[in-house]
């Protein structure tokens, strides 16, 4: 069967989100030994482990089991490059965020992660009716600095020594942005 994707939500010029399958724990695997990535997406670094752990985790990616969403990133040649996981949707008050987004490290650079933010903005704001994005990344992270730049963030605020890793506190950058501004800041971005 051929499907016509032409006018598919969840496809762009550059990425497909998509929900986690069983054989995405061979990202999983990369991105877990990827520590200095994991600190920046704010989690912990683990004990070592084994591979079969780590292909069981794909099976904690069911929307039914998380208190998140959970998408896989493809690029438009169907690779798995990354993940993304939306966070804290607030009906009654009309927020959502953070959106964690990781790409494989050999697929930086490439506006991946730009496309995914992107497309998830336009779903939350277009679709769910959400009025603000609340967002956040390690002040650190120059990679994370320019993409919330780049996407239109406000920064709002820093969270003084909010991370210990390496034997240091980091802080923690707070930034927003509402449904306008996103509008305003997409009209400035070429279109995918």
């Amino acid at each position: 069967m051929v499907i016509d994707y032409s006018k598919y939500y969840w496809r762009n010029s550059l990425i497909t989100l998509r929900r986690p399958k069983e054989d995405d724990w061979e990202y999983l695997v990369h991105h877990m030994f990827d520590s200095q990535g994991r600190f920046f997406f704010n989690e912990k670094i683990d004990l070592p482990t084994d591979l079969e752990l780590y292909k069981r985790k794909t099976e904690f990616m069911e929307p039914e089991k998380l208190n998140y969403t959970c998408f896989a990133i493809e690029n438009s040649d169907g690779k798995h490059v990354g993940i993304a996981n939306l966070f804290n949707i607030d009906e009654r008050n009309g927020t959502f965020g953070p959106i964690g987004i990781v790409i494989n490290p050999t697929a930086r650079g490439k506006g991946y992660a730009v496309a995914a933010y992107r497309m998830l903005g336009k779903y939350m704001f277009n679709e769910r009716r959400m009025h603000k994005w609340n967002n956040g990344y390690i002040e650190e992270n120059k990679a994370s600095e320019a993409l919330h730049k780049k996407i239109g963030f406000i920064i709002e605020g820093i969270q003084r020594d909010m991370y210990y890793h390496e034997g240091r506190y980091w802080n923690q950058v707070i930034c927003g942005m509402t449904e306008s501004q996103f509008f305003e800041n997409e009209k400035r971005l070429p279109s995918l």
